[in-house]
């Protein structure tokens, strides 16, 4: 192959990756089946730099075949699976289809900025045209995904909703066979082969086996056929398309709209002027972008043209190699087919290590694969299943790459990622668990294992963010932490409380007498001697404090006593220095016939009296 090939071929990556973003179609597996293919066409492009041997094309040809039926597997699978399926999953799948074309767009940019070297200044601009258009075609589809997602969203009927997720199984499926039937024909196109082939050549042996197909009188095999048959068109492109020309007509309006105001202010110098002059621009520069991408699409459209298309001068753009509606067993003779047809072709007879797939026979549909490790069948779970001699045990490798025995239950079928042994819980959430018995595990957001199950004598105790817990025959959630016998509960406020075994809550307070009249006493007499007495002790802090104390008291005593008689003898004092008040005349008597007289002062008094003086 000479240069010019090697940087056409650079250009057929670039418009193939405007192809698959041509598509708004949802990754539902959540696996990017497009950047294989992406990947055996840089592949290829590699190949063609370093001049390999035609057993390395080869191997590249026969990994894209293999991958297809693996995508195909996956997706069937999954639509197995719609009605078990959250619509969660759903959503989050979108969001990684999302990435996984911006993720295509920057190694798109970045592997053709790598080979800059070897394309000419003119070409590396015609380039970085075809990158702009992707860009553009990049942007749009993230647009029209957003409106899927709104759209599946905004769905309330689940029969509807059910309906409308198989359909993008099957325009997920139906865009698969499209990317591998363009890479096929444009390798088909640019290899230099020992056996002519030609694109006609892989397409009738997909014609052939449709013919069998067709000619079996099995119901679901004519069911098959017909679907085969029957033009199976997808909106994808012609709602981007139509998309395209409305925004491209709301744009117009709002340029004339705002060049009417524009001509309204032109003899005004003014910030507004300004801001409607720029917002045109704007408007004119997103105006072109879509004129440049609705053209792109038009030459894709005229490129890779409908099967039923009345346009037949470009025979090889209609040819169709792969077929997802085909059974699953011929699928896997139609690639077996292919790639023989491709090692006949590169003239490649005996390989090693080679990814063919080997059919058995009809009873026993399961195809095996081959590879470093040994033979392996794929199982329903998508698991690659390795089966060792006659001895009749099975096989999977684990996180190490390495074979360990198959080891599923009645409950779990277990798989291996790079954290270790999991199973998927009702959830769909990956549970990680070593072994039987084993505590299990799973990834926070952090991505750190954290324990949420173990089994311990007889015992499962869950965790949560409150700590180790399990569940008592009542249903309530005991926690206890591991190596102690303190158990705590919830007290619905998210606080912890210790769980005591003897109640001392909501028990009566005992009937007899506490010395009510005891403290009475005390308070009413020696309270006030005993609270000024012991904050003297304390302020003053002696050295012997109950000597101290009790001198105070007696002090204290004292003080109360001379002041009590220091308020009685006051009190005298003051009753005798009263003034006399008389109400009405006294007359004396001169002769005192007795003894005893009573004043008006109500003070009794006695007194002698000498006889000698008072007769006459």
């Amino acid at each position: 192959m000479n240069k010019e090939d090697v940087v056409d071929f650079l250009f057929t990556i670039a418009q193939e990756v405007q192809y698959s973003f041509t598509s708004p179609v949802i990754y539902l597996t959540q696996k990017d089946f497009a950047e294989n293919i992406f990947i055996a066409y840089r592949s290829m492009h590699n190949a063609f730099l370093q001049e390999h041997s035609p057993e390395k094309i080869a191997d590249i040809i026969n990994t894209f075949h293999i991958r297809w039926l693996e995508a195909v597997l996956d997706v069937e699978a999954f639509s197995r699976r719609i009605k078990e399926t959250p619509r969660e999953i759903v959503l989050q799948a979108i969001d990684y289809t999302k990435d996984c074309i911006k993720l295509r767009y920057d190694h798109t940019l970045e592997y053709m900025k790598k080979l800059r070297y070897t394309m000419t200044e003119d070409e590396y601009r015609s380039m970085l045209i075809e990158l702009k258009v992707t860009k553009d075609l990049q942007d749009t589809l993230q647009n029209a995904l957003l409106e899927k997602k709104q759209y599946i969203v905004s769905l309330a009927d689940q029969g509807e909703y059910f309906a409308r997720i198989h359909d993008e199984t099957e325009e997920l499926l139906h865009w698969l066979d499209k990317l591998d039937d363009n890479l096929a024909i444009e390798l088909s196109k640019i290899l230099t082969f020992q056996v002519p082939l030609t694109p006609n050549t892989l397409a009738f042996t997909l014609k052939k086996i449709i013919n069998e197909v067709a000619s079996n009188t099995g119901p679901e095999a004519r069911g098959v056929a017909e679907l085969v048959h029957v033009r199976s068109q997808l909106a994808s492109s012609d709602h981007m398309e139509k998309h395209y020309e409305e925004e491209i007509e709301e744009i117009i309006d709002k340029i004339r709209a705002l060049e009417t105001r524009i001509s309204r202010l032109k003899d005004k110098d003014s910030p507004a002027l300004l801001a409607l002059k720029h917002k045109t621009i704007f408007l004119e520069e997103r105006l072109l972008s879509l004129e440049n991408s609705q053209i792109t699409m038009k030459k894709l459209r005229k490129d890779y043209p409908d099967e039923d298309s009345d346009d037949h001068g470009s025979e090889d753009k209609r040819i169709t190699i792969f077929n997802h509606l085909l059974p699953h067993l011929d699928r896997c003779r139609l690639v077996d087919q292919l790639i023989q047809i491709w090692n006949n072709a590169l003239m490649v007879t005996e390989r090693d290590n080679e990814s063919i797939i080997d059919i058995l026979s009809v009873a026993n549909v399961k195809e095996v694969y081959s590879d470093d490790i040994g033979n392996f069948t794929v199982d329903k779970f998508g698991r690659k299943i390795y089966k060792r001699g006659d001895e009749g045990l099975l096989y999977q490798l684990n996180e190490q790459n390495n074979l360990v025995p198959l080891l599923d239950d009645e409950k779990h079928v277990y798989f291996y990622d790079s954290c270790g042994r999991y199973y998927m819980n009702a959830k769909r959430e990956r549970v990680y668990k070593h072994h039987d018995g084993a505590s299990e595990y799973m990834l926070n957001k952090d991505g750190v294992l954290v324990k949420v199950l173990e089994e311990k004598e007889g015992r499962e105790y869950f965790y949560d963010r409150l700590g180790r817990y399990y569940v008592n025959d009542e249903g309530r959630n005991i926690y206890r932490e591991e190596d102690s016998t303190e158990e705590y509960e919830q007290d619905g406020l998210g606080n912890l409380v210790k769980i005591h075994e003897d109640p001392f809550c909501f028990v009566s307070c005992p009937t007899g007498p506490i010395t009510t009249e005891e403290n009475k006493y005390l308070k009413r007499e020696v309270g006030d001697a005993l609270k000024k007495c012991i904050a003297e002790v304390i302020l003053h802090q002696p050295t012997d404090p109950i000597a101290y104390l009790a001198d105070i008291l007696t002090k204290y005593s004292d003080n109360i006593k001379a002041h009590q008689k220091h308020l009685k003898d006051e009190q005298e004092r003051l009753e005798l220095s009263q003034p006399i008040h008389t109400t009405k005349d006294i007359s004396v008597n001169p002769s005192y016939v007795d003894e005893a007289t009573n004043d008006t002062n109500y003070i009794n008094y006695q007194h002698d009296t000498d006889l000698s003086v008072t007769s006459f």
